[in-house]
């Protein structure tokens, strides 16, 4: 007599996050910012080895923008932009992006990533030297 086994395979939902992928060949340390409709949180960090991917905001995003930054094992800048806001060494989270230093934070300039509204959106950085 034979026993055969069946597995029923249940479709998970849909995830609707925020991830950040990294193709350079770097370890890459990453912050985020965005909106939450009451005021501006920066948060990090999370550190995404080569050829992985991190979550930093789970759920479905509720602003069409999110700010990031990332630098790479020595600190040196990978992705920046225009947009100061506060960061700090060790794992933070901000709220509000004024006076970083009158609390004990540090400024730096995210980039500016437009999701076009949608709830899910990957952001994929490359190799500092390309």
């Amino acid at each position: 007599m034979a026993l055969v086994a069946a597995a029923l395979l249940v479709a998970a939902p849909a995830h609707a996050d925020y991830r950040v992928c990294n193709k350079s060949k770097v370890l890459l340390n990453v912050a985020v910012g965005y909106d939450t409709g009451e005021h501006f949180v920066t948060q990090g960090w999370w550190s995404v080895t080569p050829g992985s991917c991190a979550t930093p905001i789970r759920g479905a995003l509720t602003s069409r923008f999110v700010y990031v930054y990332a630098t790479d094992i020595d600190g040196a800048d990978v992705l920046k932009g225009a947009t100061s806001m506060c960061v700090n060494r060790l794992k933070f989270e901000a709220v509000g992006i004024g006076d970083c230093w009158r609390r004990g934070l540090q400024a730096v300039n995210f980039a500016e990533v437009d999701t076009l509204s949608s709830p899910a959106w990957t952001t994929w950085l490359g190799d500092p030297a390309q």
